[in-house]
């Protein structure tokens, strides 16, 4: 079997002019170990796509076992594009949206996105630092001194769905009881929040609200109950 090989440019120029030299074909080239695809016979600049024939196979990237590394971070893969000029345009490092097409059903689920940590085995083997399934930060270099005209959100959930019957409820957080498994564990803390934080959370206030105002509904173990907010401020 041959070996082929991408050819390396000292530039992303150098390679895009190269490229619409063959009509009909895909040119892929490299520059500093990093891979570009390069323009149409038409000079364009164009989207990368990969695809499988058949979206029941899947694109693997470093779905792999590694047992050489010993130090240092395993990243299975990153994404971090950077503005690095004025913009009016939104930045996104990623867009996962599975989507179904008009008149078509189907007996499955539709699931946006599937994070998982897996502690493979039955045999001990310690964990140094901390498990999390999923890790969200907001970051700023320190002094930072940017406007920002909308808000800062760690976590913002839209909605804009039209349906039929929905059988289940319809909730923005769902929390499920951990399921049985020997030595399992349960859930400590529906939330846990660190240290205290002025009037924004604290353990214990100087004195507490008393104007009750307002609320929000929840659902525990399939009954609804709604949980009392103040608009008096607490006292620390």
């Amino acid at each position: 079997m041959a070996t082929h090989y991408i050819h390396e440019f000292a530039t992303v120029a150098d390679g895009q002019n190269a490229s619409p030299d063959v009509p009909n074909a895909l040119a892929l080239f490299a520059v500093g170990g990093a891979l570009y695809n390069g323009l149409t016979a038409a000079g364009a600049k164009q989207n990368l796509a990969i695809n499988t024939s058949d979206l029941s196979k899947t694109i693997r990237l470093n779905s792999q076992t590694d047992s050489v590394t010993t130090s240092g971070d395993v990243i299975g893969f990153q994404s971090k594009p950077r503005s690095g000029a004025g913009t009016s345009q939104t930045m996104y490092g990623a867009q996962i949206g599975p989507s179904i097409s008009s008149g078509i059903a189907t007996t499955g689920s539709m699931i946006g996105l599937h994070a998982e940590v897996f502690l493979r085995g039955t045999a001990a083997g310690a964990i140094g630092g901390s498990v999390r399934a999923l890790q969200l930060e907001l970051v700023t270099d320190d002094a930072g001194v940017r406007d920002i005209t909308g808000e800062v959100n760690g976590i913002r959930m839209r909605m804009a769905f039209s349906a039929g019957t929905v059988t289940g409820a319809i909730s923005a957080i769902r929390i499920e009881k951990a399921e049985a498994q020997t030595g399992s564990e349960q859930w400590g803390y529906v939330l846990d929040l660190t240290s205290v934080n002025g009037l924004i959370w604290d353990d214990d206030f100087g004195t507490e609200p008393s104007t009750a105002a307002g609320g929000f509904k929840v659902r525990i173990n399939g009954s609804d109950r709604w949980v009392q907010t103040y608009s008096g401020a607490p006292v620390s």
